[in-house]
C-alpha cells in the first residue's frame, strides 16, 4: 500500500479533534469537558449515544489536555475477563514514569460480557487512583453498579441545535477537503453531512 492510499484511508484519524475546544459538540455538553479541565479533575465517566457522535474523541482529547496518560481498548473486541485480568490490571497497578495520572478509556464497553463489567466495577474499587472512561452505544447494556460509580453523560442532540452542529460539521469538512487540495461543491458536501448526520465519522 503506498503511502498516499494509506493517509486516504486514515483522515478520520489525521483530522480527530486533540483538544476539546476542537471537538464538534453543542456547548452545553462542551461546557462540561471543559469544566473538568479547569477544575484539573475528573471522574469516572460513562459517555453515551449513537455512533460517530465524538464520544472517544472527546475521551481521548480530555485526557491530552489534563495531561493524563492514558490507553484506549476497544471492549468489543476484547469481551471478556482476561481483559481485565491483563491489560487494567497491568496499566493500573504501575506508576507513571513521568508522575501523570492515568485513565483507561473502554471503548464500545456495551460490548463487555456480564462477567467482564463485574470485574470492571471492582477494577473502580481496587484503583481509586486511575479514572476510566467508558463509552457506549446503549448505557442499557453495562449493570447498574457501572452506572452509579460513574459520570453519565448523554450525547444527544436536540433538535434546535442540530443545524447549528451540521454547520459547524460542514464547515470542518470543507477545511480537511481545502488541506486535501481536494476540489469540492460545498453544496454537495452539505448534502453528505446532512444524510449521515449525527454520524460525523461517514
Amino acid at each position: 500500500m503506498d503511502n498516499e492510499f494509506k493517509d486516504d484511508l486514515l483522515w478520520v484519524e489525521k483530522y480527530r479533534p486533540t483538544t476539546v475546544n476542537e471537538c464538534i459538540l453543542p456547548d452545553r455538553i462542551k461546557k462540561t469537558f471543559l469544566e473538568f479541565v479547569k477544575q484539573k479533575n475528573m471522574p469516572n465517566l460513562l459517555l453515551s449515544g449513537s455512533a460517530g457522535t465524538g464520544k472517544t474523541t472527546i475521551a481521548r482529547a480530555l485526557c491530552t489536555d489534563m495531561n493524563y496518560e492514558y490507553i484506549v481498548i476497544n471492549a468489543s473486541k476484547e469481551r471478556g475477563i482476561d481483559l481485565i485480568r491483563s491489560t487494567i490490571q497491568l496499566v493500573a497497578g504501575t506508576i507513571s514514569l513521568d508522575g501523570k495520572n492515568k485513565a483507561i478509556i473502554l471503548d464500545e464497553a456495551d460490548g463487555l460480557t456480564l462477567v467482564a463489567q463485574a470485574a470492571i466495577k471492582a477494577a473502580f474499587e481496587e484503583h481509586s487512583h486511575v479514572r476510566f472512561i467508558l463509552t457506549c452505544n446503549t448505557k442499557n447494556k453495562l449493570i447498574n453498579p457501572i452506572h452509579s460509580r460513574c459520570s453519565i453523560i448523554e450525547f444527544k442532540i436536540r433538535d434546535s441545535e442540530k443545524e447549528a452542529m451540521m454547520i459547524k460539521m460542514m464547515v470542518r469538512t470543507f477545511e480537511i477537503l481545502a488541506a486535501e487540495k481536494i476540489t469540492f461543491d460545498k453544496k454537495v458536501v452539505g448534502q453528505i453531512v446532512k444524510r449521515y448526520y449525527p454520524d460525523n465519522r461517514k
